[in-house]
């Protein structure tokens, strides 16, 4: 499985852009690289593993999502909207019957493609999460969650306790790392100001 454009199975895509980009000073899934929006470089990348793909929109930005693509755009379930990434993994798995969702930030526009095919070969029955860990950094935002963590995902939330951590504390993960395929630091690189596309060298 795995090969460039061949989606995987039972893999659905999802790309976070629910984040309100306060010190972006505009929603950073409507920034342009090169030409390309930011939620456009995070779906093509899930498009190379993914047999479908949900965009997590925050309320407010739903018509624009729905004029710019024809990709499928939906908002937190209402009992746990504005608790995070969270929220949009429990609201993308409560929707779906697909086994492994591949979650991406709509801030990483470095990201690739082929990124994504080499980390879909590393999903495995055995675990609950698969997770970028590249250079020392865990990455909980570039990774597969298997479906067998609704309940977890749905006990936090209801906690209110929102935290990433909090879920990988509670799952059998797989982190991979530049010594299971190596990539460029960049690709795994956030942006969070406007200035950050033109100062980052490529």
């Amino acid at each position: 499985m795995g090969e460039r454009g061949q989606a995987v199975k039972g893999m659905i895509g999802v790309v976070l852009a629910g984040g309100q980009s306060r010190r972006f000073g505009s929603p950073k899934a409507f920034a342009k690289l090169n030409g390309t929006y930011f939620f456009e470089i995070a779906v093509e990348t899930l498009r190379a593993v993914a047999e479908d793909i949900y965009i997590v929109s925050h309320p407010s930005l739903l018509d624009r999502f729905r004029q710019k693509t024809a990709e499928k755009v939906i908002t937190d379930d209402e009992r746990y909207r504005g608790q995070g990434p969270l929220a949009g993994i429990y609201t993308v798995m409560k929707k779906s019957e697909a086994e492994w969702i591949f979650v991406l930030p709509c801030d990483m526009p470095f990201m690739r493609p082929e990124t994504a095919v080499k980390l879909a070969k590393y999903a495995d029955e055995k675990f609950d999460a698969v997770i970028c860990a590249h250079f020392g950094r865990i990455q909980p935002l570039v990774g597969m969650y298997h479906r067998r963590t609704f309940s977890h995902i749905e006990t936090l939330l209801q906690a209110k306790d929102n935290r990433m951590k909090s879920l990988l504390d509670h799952c059998h993960i797989r982190y991979v790392t530049e010594q299971d395929f190596w990539e460029n630091e960049i690709v795994f690189c956030n942006v969070n100001t406007p200035d950050e596309c033109d100062n980052i060298v490529t």
